[in-house]
């Protein structure tokens, strides 16, 4: 009876595997569709054609257009937001550059479902309210709070946490913006690590020359 029911359990486990494979590869063909053709150009049948299964097929992981755009928008697990919910333990200088090395590795595997999601809120109020606005919120709340309790140990001099949060928001966007836009690939292994070097030298000592 035990053995029935481990091999029951597997294969279930299976299953779900399965399904969630088929899963993202709908969710990967969707964003390739979006990018290329838009979000309200797009159709189901085009989704499922590039996902190689039948219309009907896709029905049975998505409701609709709109739900698919839903998964997309939670695949996309925004860079930042990912970083800052690790940096809890954040103690030193090593640490915040590991933490913003992992927000451009975070950035490079989710690079087709974030380019669809900004792509298609830049001219859609709604999906920038329904999709976007939620996760910038997140992060809103999220990043200052974790400034001001450096700010509260000792750890970083007084400033407002809500300015620190944009400025630190608004240097790794500049630094990740051409590559999303398409217009530059991905900094390499190599070069993330220097420009999160750099980002933790402006954001903790500034630009002044330092003095004897």
């Amino acid at each position: 009876m035990v053995e029935r029911t481990e091999k029951s359990q597997r294969f279930l486990d299976r299953q779900q595997r399965r399904f969630e494979r088929r899963r993202q590869e709908i969710l990967t063909a969707a964003a390739r569709v979006f990018s290329e053709k838009g979000y309200a150009n797009s159709t189901t049948k085009e989704i499922a054609d590039a996902a190689d299964i039948a219309e009907g097929t896709l029905y049975n992981y998505f409701s609709g257009k709109r739900d698919i755009l839903l998964a997309v928008s939670n695949e996309t697990q925004d860079p930042m937001q990912l970083a800052v919910q690790q940096a809890g333990t954040l103690e030193n200088r090593a640490a915040m550059i590991s933490m913003f090395e992992k927000a451009f590795d975070i950035s490079e595997a989710r690079l087709p479902f974030i380019r669809t999601l900004l792509t298609e809120a830049w001219t859609d109020d709604g999906i920038l309210q329904e999709f976007l606005a939620v996760r910038l919120r997140q992060i809103a709340h999220s990043v200052p709070a974790f400034i001001a309790e450096r700010v509260a140990s000792g750890a970083f001099r007084p400033i407002d946490p809500a300015i620190g949060a944009r400025v630190a928001m608004g240097m790794f966007a500049g630094l990740i913006a051409p590559s999303l836009r398409g217009l530059e690939p991905l900094p390499s292994q190599q070069r993330r690590r220097a420009l999160a070097e750099t980002m933790v030298d402006i954001l903790l000592d500034g630009v002044r020359a330092r003095t004897e």
